[in-house]
């Protein structure tokens, strides 16, 4: 056995991101623990990973790597709840929005600390995801986690964490954005008479067609020129769009999301 996993938190963001990873490592050992038993028997039974019913369960085992995916605002309980888990060889993986690298450190009592801002696109192999690490983490650890974690997606590995916490409102919360679009678009569908699996399948449809041109085309600004034509129904619509103040309002959002961020991190 290589390596023993010990995730904390079995809610979307884990789902989406760890079972690839379990997939692509070898000879590793995955153990999985909520407070409720419910989630983590559930992703044991999907994922392949073990159940721990009881945290007192693991007082004599060694973990290499500790996967944080609780909320935020826990931290500093689950650190008293796993204080006998942890040694300085210990490597931290963080999903935790605005938990920085000091405050992982101060306790969680380790200096190896590796943070994702993933989103859940990852549950498809799609999955944007900014990275971070402490210059403290070994070269093995960080070797035998990039192997398994850099096979799907787009992965970015940022020398300054600030970066993270910038990235976390528009790869993080993205994916939201575009799930409540799609939602308008299929429900104004419906109510004008089309039906509604039908009208699910063509706004998805759109939207991923053209997320797949934005990745082939730097430019979304020429791409959404080419498909406007001057006083055309597109343009209408967009036009609606600049009356309403949609740049705007995206603008506020994001840093009402970016200050939101500032503000778990200050809360520890």
């Amino acid at each position: 056995m290589k390596y023993r996993h010990l995730i904390l938190g079995a809610g979307n963001m884990a789902r989406a991101l760890i079972p690839g990873f379990i997939q692509n490592s070898q000879d590793c050992e995955f153990l999985v623990f909520t407070p409720s038993g419910d989630k983590a028997k559930s992703f044991a039974d999907d994922f392949g990973a073990i159940w721990v019913k009881d945290l007192e369960e693991l007082r004599n085992t060694h973990i290499d790597y500790l996967w944080a995916c609780f909320k935020p605002q826990q931290l500093k309980q689950v650190a008293l709840e796993i204080d006998f888990l942890t040694h300085p060889y210990l490597t931290i993986v963080s999903l935790l929005a605005g938990s920085d690298a000091k405050a992982l450190t101060e306790y969680l009592t380790t200096d190896q600390i590796i943070r994702i801002m993933p989103n859940t696109p990852a549950q498809v192999g799609l999955g944007v995801n900014a990275l971070y690490k402490t210059k403290t983490v070994h070269q093995d650890k960080w070797g035998a986690f990039w192997q398994a974690f850099n096979t799907s997606g787009i992965n970015t590995v940022f020398e300054n964490e600030d970066d993270i916490d910038t990235i976390t409102p528009f790869s993080g919360s993205g994916p939201a954005y575009f799930f409540e679009i799609a939602r308008i678009l299929i429900e104004d569908m419906k109510a004008r008479g089309i039906d509604g699996a039908l009208a699910h399948q063509m706004v998805a449809g759109t939207i991923e067609g053209a997320g797949r041109m934005i990745s082939k085309n730097s430019d979304a600004e020429t791409l959404r020129n080419n498909v406007t034509s001057k006083n055309g129904v597109t343009y209408e619509a967009l036009e609606s769009f600049k009356e309403s103040g949609m740049e705007e309002m995206f603008n506020r959002a994001i840093e009402r999301a970016y200050q939101r961020t500032l503000e778990l991190k200050g809360s520890k």
